[in-house]
């Protein structure tokens, strides 16, 4: 069950960190239904809410899936992947969904570009709810082109209408990474 323990939102954004190590304590569903409470709670294009959520419970059922999205997974030509990236892709023993006890997919509820932003904006609030909640998250862009084969939105109750944007995997983090720390940020002012 999900910590209602307050936390200060400063400390979630600044304590959030990606988690790719779980324990093997599986989610219940009124956690999930509260981290997706608070995902729609997300600025959205003109009130839309243009946004679902495919929920994939089981880390062995994950653990099965991960071969299959890195098979799936092939770069845009415009995107730069590392050496360590593509170790990661093409090592057998490399499981993408981290063991983690569920994987939420957020959704678009068409191809809007807006639409897709939105999703990303609900994928923040979701992870820094899980954060306050105690719980560790991870978002998992190598499943993307996976996720958006027509089978395999089949197989997860997807609609094939609908664009998988923002994967992440849940649960209770078995790790809590140091901070990477972060570049000073481009700052432009206009006069």
């Amino acid at each position: 069950m999900m910590n209602d323990t307050k936390i200060d939102v400063m400390t979630a954004i600044y304590g959030r960190r990606a988690i790719r190590a779980f324990t093997g304590e599986r989610l219940d569903t009124q956690t999930i239904e509260k981290l997706i409470g608070a995902a729609i709670q997300a600025p959205n294009y003109m009130g839309l809410q243009r946004w679902a959520f495919a929920i994939v419970e089981g880390a062995d059922r994950l653990r099965g899936f991960s071969a299959e999205a890195k098979q799936a997974f092939v770069p845009p030509s415009h995107l730069h992947v590392s050496e360590h990236a593509r170790s990661t892709l093409n090592d057998p023993n490399v499981n993408i969904f981290h063991d983690a006890p569920a994987l939420i997919v957020i959704c678009a509820t068409d191809d809007d570009p807006q639409s897709v932003e939105d999703c990303s904006l609900a994928a923040q609030n979701l992870m820094l709810a899980a954060y306050a909640a105690g719980l560790g998250t991870c978002p998992i862009g190598f499943s993307r082109p996976w996720l958006r084969l027509a089978e395999t939105k089949k197989r997860l109750g997807i609609p094939d209408a609908y664009v998988p944007a923002f994967p992440l995997v849940v649960g209770h983090p078995a790790e809590h990474p140091d901070s990477p720390g972060r570049k000073a940020p481009q700052i432009f002012l206009t006069a």
